[in-house]
């Protein structure tokens, strides 16, 4: 069986899209049921709620949406300097212009993306740049540029099925650690 992989560039395979803040000056926009994400709210690989949320309206005047599917990626910001945190969207959820939304536009699937840029944090965290005000950050000529190797649909759907299996063991090794602990 011979395997034939192609590379791509990111910008190729996905649509960016950025994310926004309401003003905080308007309280009726922070009184909803939107789950809204931010640098400190985007701390694990599946994004499902937050613990700030959003109004229709504040989600109308200040930020976007991302689609269940899609993937949370931060781009700006000093957590940067220490993790590269990314997220696989499982609700859908609003998110601020530190963020940026990935969703496929080609034959290459989310979650195979998603877990290619977890396999290059190494790296990216070796390209994060500085803000005038010190914070890191990516540009998204970076990101779009990024070269990704891919390989056929079966070897994809292999390769996810095998990243899902150890992702669960890892849930579930730390839900065993905070029983144990608690």
């Amino acid at each position: 069986m011979k395997s034939e992989w192609t590379v791509r560039l990111l910008g190729e395979l996905v649509q960016f899209l950025s994310g926004g803040t309401p003003s905080k000056k308007k309280a009726d926009y922070w009184k909803g049921n939107i789950p809204w994400i931010s640098a400190k709210t985007l701390k694990n690989e599946e994004i499902i709620t937050s613990d700030l949320f959003i109004s229709e309206e504040g989600l109308n005047v200040g930020s976007k949406m991302a689609p269940c599917g899609s993937i949370l990626l931060l781009t700006r910001g000093s957590g940067l300097f220490n993790d590269i945190p990314i997220g696989l969207v499982e609700r859908e959820v609003a998110f601020n212009q530190d963020i940026k939304c990935l969703n496929s536009c080609s034959e290459v699937e989310n979650k195979f993306i998603f877990y290619w840029l977890i396999s290059q944090k190494k790296y990216l965290m070796a390209k994060v740049g500085v803000t005038g005000i010190g914070a890191g950050k990516f540009d998204l000529d970076f990101l779009q540029k990024l070269e990704v190797t891919i390989p056929g649909r079966q070897e994809r759907n292999q390769i996810v099925a095998i990243s899902d299996a150890l992702s669960n063991k890892i849930k579930l090794n730390r839900r065993i650690n905070d029983n144990l602990a608690a």
